[in-house]
């Protein structure tokens, strides 16, 4: 694997200074999403790098309090990012299907993180298909609207299930008596 991966950033590092002014319309939109697809399947390889990391423990014997701030401190990220990038890779060895839809470009990380945490409030029984049907969504969607779209799954399969409060329940909360409002 590490003599792929120093291929693939050579070919990265020669790209970059490849002058993009001559390409056609046509060109530079399909370099443009050949460029996103490769980035989400690297994000995929480096989910699986961090989710053994995290597997081996290996954040606590480089002295480190956790794989989250470990990665922190050895990529100089900040620690939302840390945290972002754990999450993921948790979630994408929890689904093997999400995973590979990954890393054959039909869903993009964040898509993958909204499908992973919808997932996560569904009942078991209808895991499998919600995360095929989401994951056939991802084509269409937008995080924000997938997220709604597990959202709707949620209330359809377990109406009584506690949700979120959207913008729009927010719209009809008003000010009340105390430190607490109310809803109208």
């Amino acid at each position: 694997m590490p003599d792929v991966l120093t291929e693939l950033k050579a070919t990265a590092d020669a790209s970059v200074s490849t002058p993009t002014w001559s390409l056609r319309d046509e060109d530079l939109v399909e370099c443009l999403d050949l460029v996103h697809a490769v980035v989400q399947a690297v994000a995929a390889v480096q989910s699986r790098l961090v989710r053994e990391i995290d597997s081996r423990g290996l954040a606590i014997t480089r002295h480190a309090s956790s794989t989250k701030a470990w990665l922190r401190e050895h990529l100089r990220i900040s620690p939302h990012a840390a945290k972002r990038m754990l999450e993921l890779a948790q979630a994408l060895d929890a689904r093997p299907v999400l995973a590979k839809a990954v890393a054959d470009g039909l869903v993009n990380t964040e898509q993958a993180q909204v499908i992973a945490a919808a997932l996560r409030r569904l009942p078991a029984e209808v895991v499998g298909k919600a995360e095929k049907a989401m994951i056939g969504r991802a084509a269409e969607f937008e995080p924000n609207t997938l997220r709604r779209y597990g959202e709707g799954i949620l209330a359809y399969v377990a109406p009584s299930s506690p949700r979120p409060l959207t913008r729009r329940r927010w719209s009809g909360w008003r000010p009340g008596r105390g430190r607490r409002g109310r809803f109208t």
